[in-house]
C-alpha cells in the first residue's frame, strides 16, 4: 500500500512541469516513444515543413562576462501554424549558487518565424531550482525555488547531417538580476510513433 501511495505522490510531484508545457502549447514525450531520428529531407517530403517536431537537445551555456560554462539538455518542441512557430522547451542544467551548483529545470515557451533555412524568435524562460545542492529538482520532498525569469532570443538551422543547431542569447527579464549568457544546443528529431503503435 505504501508503495502505491509513494508512486502516486511522485506522479503528482511531476504534474506542474507537464502543465507548463501544455500551457505553452507544447507536447511531452510519452513513455515508450524512444527516440528515432528523421532527416530534414524526410520531414519536408512528408509535410513541407522541416522544423516542426520534437528534438532531444544537448549543449553548453556560457556566462558572457565570466566565461564559465555549464551543460544543458532536454526536449525542445517546434510547432508551425499559419507561418508562426510556437516553441516550448523543458531542459535541465546545474545553476551556479553560493553553496555550489544546484539542479535546475529551464522551462520556456515563445514564438518564431522562418526566413529561408533559418528560424528565429523569442522565448520567455523560467528557472526552477533545487534548494539542496546536488539533488535533482524532480526528487520528491526536495524544496524548490523559482529562479530568474529570462528573455531568450534564438536562431535555429539544420546542419547537413540533419542536426538541429539552436543558438540562444539569454538576458534577464525586466527587474531581474542575471548575468547574460549564450547557449548553443544540438538536437536530433524524436520521430513520432505511428498511430496505433
Amino acid at each position: 500500500m505504501l508503495g502505491r501511495v509513494l508512486v502516486l505522490f511522485l506522479a503528482v510531484i511531476h504534474v506542474p512541469s507537464a502543465l507548463v508545457l501544455i500551457g505553452c502549447g507544447g507536447e511531452r514525450e510519452t513513455a515508450g516513444s524512444g527516440p528515432r531520428s528523421a532527416s530534414p529531407a524526410e520531414v519536408v517530403s512528408q509535410s513541407g515543413d522541416p522544423f516542426s517536431g520534437s528534438y532531444r537537445v544537448r549543449g553548453l551555456t556560457t556566462d558572457v562576462a565570466r566565461g564559465d560554462t555549464r551543460r544543458i539538455q532536454g526536449i525542445v518542441v517546434l510547432t508551425e501554424k499559419g507561418g508562426v512557430y510556437s516553441t516550448s522547451a523543458e531542459l535541465v542544467t546545474k545553476y551556479p549558487s553560493a553553496g555550489g551548483p544546484v539542479a535546475a529545470q529551464v522551462i520556456g515557451c515563445g514564438s518564431g518565424e522562418r526566413s529561408g533555412e533559418t528560424l528565429s524568435g523569442t522565448t520567455h524562460t523560467q528557472l526552477v531550482m533545487s534548494t539542496v545542492p546536488g539533488v535533482d529538482t524532480g526528487f520528491a520532498w526536495v524544496p524548490r525555488t523559482v529562479g530568474p525569469r529570462l528573455v531568450s532570443t534564438w536562431t535555429a538551422r539544420f546542419r547537413r547531417d540533419g542536426t538541429l543547431v539552436v543558438e540562444i542569447r539569454n538576458e534577464p527579464a525586466e527587474g531581474v538580476e542575471y548575468s547574460p549568457t549564450t547557449t548553443t544546443l544540438y538536437g536530433t528529431r524524436i520521430e513520432e510513433p505511428e498511430r496505433g503503435e
